[in-house]
């Protein structure tokens, strides 16, 4: 039985570098540590872009199109976006 492979026409990957509000884990600190941002690195399928937000996901299923684990990034916070065509 030979196995047939379905391939999507084109695919868009992001990587993203972005900055977000720091996040803490609710453990008792100072209140000097409470405010700043971390700069984050996301990667995924390109799935949506406009001129607020970009959004990516981890999984996309070829044959349904359907998505999980998607991320929308506000492209105020947006440091730098690479895209890759496969």
């Amino acid at each position: 039985m030979s196995v047939r492979k379905k391939t999507a026409k084109t695919t868009t990957l992001a990587y993203v570098r972005w900055f977000d509000s720091a996040i803490y884990k609710g453990e008792a600190c100072q209140t000097e540590y409470l405010s700043g941002t971390c700069e984050n690195e996301s990667a995924g399928v390109l799935i949506r872009e406009d001129r607020k937000t970009i959004t990516i996901a981890l999984d996309r299923c070829i044959d349904t199109k359907d998505i999980r684990l998607a991320l929308c990034i506000p492209k105020v916070n947006i440091l730098r976006v690479r895209r890759f065509t496969i």
